[in-house]
């Protein structure tokens, strides 16, 4: 190494071993500092691509430099280690933060102090109306306006944690008619104090915690190491991919990252375009989630149902897994995917005849996503498989035999696993005790933002209650007698719009679970269906909302232009929507 180079103009491509290109780097870039720092040979090439000026800082200065600036030092190592150990820091990064939680684009962008004041002075006069105008005990359906504002606030902002809790304030001023920020504060303390709902707090943080020690065993590439000898075909590539999407789900973005780290390699040599990759890996993650109660989706929705049907949350989960049409129809749709059976739309054609001619793996517009070729801790399989078979065992076998009936406990299973991987990694020399609780601590702080949007929106959901929205539940109800057995795919059909709207299927799941579960035992209905009905209305949503974070991870992953992936994605989702509809139609009139 002669130095660190930073490119002013022009792009270059970077280069394995072997010659093939692994990334493209633009202006602004920057390259070889790892060489340097660790005084090694170069890991790979870097070919100009045209005519490129770069600016050469050799190893003398370059360290220098660092010498005077040790804050340069310390992020241009983190920078290295990141790229190094194989964590893949930016994907998981950007799982953790958008779970659940609707991101947008726009709202990176300051906002004008114009527009500041007009935006917020039009909420802060509609609160002073509805305290003004509304009376204290109306008979009127009152919760209509929390809920209202909440819909129109984050189908403009894009903002889902704010419209909740805007509208949750919005809720409580019309509870209580007392100071805003006291009155909502009593009503968060008490959502807090539930004991169910400190149990779902309890269980998303410990997942969460989970979920990051498993990545930092380096388990995640232990697939790689498993299926690098064993592909031979297109086919195969895509069928080991949706093995480990299923082995690993318990988390979406777990199994995510397991599956694009150990098949990148694999996708490439047999050659199959990005594209395909997307479709797969847009579509199952969270489907096949949806199908395990200790999965992190799971343990969330049986929560939700809780809410609604308390005491009853895994039984219903269960009950309603052969009713979620949307993730069948999606699992199935993706098989058929698998082995060439499922009709290719025009751009997935036009992807499979570019890769079969030898064009680029990936479409126009994915350079800046395509992912460098790192160095990698190769992790052991058992560092992954051994805790999630422990988390399935413990949470059903724990509380079952103390309480001598089948029961689901995923808050013990998860203390359990916990205690089991303390000593699965520490006795391997994986970890020290000291850094496996701070891997701990880092993943119970990356469900921070999940666990926020659970306590706003199931705070939201009780002081909707508290304004008699069950009653008026059961008077709409039986005006929808006649028409019972199109509930469940009117309750399919609203609540996934709902959904596209809000572009979080958590902030939906914690509402619609409730209104289903009461209009199913009012109308004398199968609570089940309706339970799965919204269960698929959730993944629907999602699939076909525009703005969702899905296709930025995905892209990410595999490296490919967001925008391709959500091309690909949306003509199968809304495909899948609408047979899905017509099945919670058929089931309707068959079983009610």
């Amino acid at each position: 190494p002669d130095g660190m180079y930073f490119l002013e103009s022009g792009s270059a491509v970077v280069l394995d071993r072997d010659g093939e290109q692994i990334n493209v780097l633009r202006e602004g870039q920057y390259f070889g500092e790892y060489a340097v720092l660790a005084g090694q040979r170069r890991l790979s090439t870097v070919r100009s691509l045209g005519r490129t000026v770069v600016f050469r800082l050799g190893n003398e200065d370059m360290m220098a430099v660092l010498q005077r600036h040790p804050d340069l030092y310390g992020e241009l190592m983190k920078r290295v280690y990141g790229q190094v150990s194989g964590k893949h820091s930016q994907l998981t990064a950007l799982s953790r933060m958008q779970r659940g939680i609707l991101q947008d684009p726009e709202n990176r962008k300051p906002i004008s102090r114009r527009r500041l004041l007009i935006q917020y002075g039009i909420l802060a006069a509609f609160f002073a109306a509805c305290a003004a105008f509304v009376p204290r005990h109306s008979a009127a359906p009152v919760f209509l306006l929390p809920l209202a504002l909440m819909l129109v606030h984050v189908l403009l902002t894009r903002r889902t944690v704010e419209s909740l809790v805007v509208s949750g304030m919005l809720a409580a001023l019309l509870i209580h008619r007392s100071s805003l920020s006291v009155s909502y504060t009593d009503e968060l303390i008490k959502t807090l104090s539930d004991p169910g709902n400190a149990f779902t707090i309890i269980v998303m943080a410990l997942m969460g915690g989970v979920v990051t020690l498993i990545e930092a065993s380096g388990a995640v590439t232990a697939f790689k190491k498993l299926v690098s000898h064993k592909i031979r075909s297109k086919r195969q590539t895509k069928l080991a991919m949706l093995g480990i999407l299923l082995v690993t789900a318990i988390d979406d973005c777990l199994n995510l990252l397991c599956a694009a780290t150990s098949l990148r390699t694999a996708s490439d040599e047999q050659r199959l375009p990005r594209e395909d990759s997307a479709l797969l890996l847009s579509f199952l993650p969270t489907t096949l989630c949806s199908f395990f109660p200790v999965s992190l989706w799971g343990i969330f929705v049986v929560s939700a149902i809780n809410a609604g049907a308390a005491g009853r949350g895994f039984e219903l989960f269960c009950g309603a897994i052969p009713f979620n049409f949307f993730s069948i129809i999606t699992a199935a749709a993706m098989l058929a995917f698998c082995f060439d059976a499922l009709p290719r739309t025009k751009k997935l054609a036009a992807a499979k005849k570019r890769a079969e001619s030898g064009g680029n793996l990936w479409p126009d517009g994915s350079e800046r996503y395509l992912v460098r070729d790192e160095d990698e801790i190769w992790g052991k399989l058992i560092n992954l498989l051994l805790p999630v078979v422990v988390l399935g065992v413990t949470s059903l076998a724990l509380r079952s035999l103390a309480a001598g009936s089948i029961e689901l406990d995923s808050a013990c299973g998860l203390v359990a696993t916990v205690v089991f991987m303390f000593f699965l990694y520490c006795a391997q020399g994986i970890m020290s005790p000291e850094s496996f609780f701070e891997n701990l601590i880092s993943g119970m702080q990356s469900m921070v933002l999940p666990i926020l949007l659970y306590v706003l929106t199931m705070c939201f959901s009780a002081m909707l209650d508290q304004q008699a929205m069950g009653a008026l539940l059961s008077d709409l109800t039986e005006l929808l007698v006649p028409l019972a057995k199109y509930i469940p795919a009117m309750l399919f059909l609203m609540f996934t719009l709902l959904t596209t709207a809000l572009g979080s299927s958590w902030a939906m799941y914690v509402i619609g679970f409730p209104i289903a579960i009461r209009t199913a035992m009012f109308m004398e209905i199968s609570v089940p269906l309706c339970v799965g009905a919204i269960c698929a209305a959730g993944i629907a949503g999602e699939k076909n909302c525009l703005f969702t974070s899905d296709g930025l991870t995905v892209g990410n992953a595999i490296g490919c232009d967001p925008r391709a992936v959500l091309g690909v994605r949306l003509p199968y989702s809304l495909a899948f929507t609408i047979l899905s509809l017509l099945f919670y139609a058929a089931a309707g009139m068959i079983l009610i």
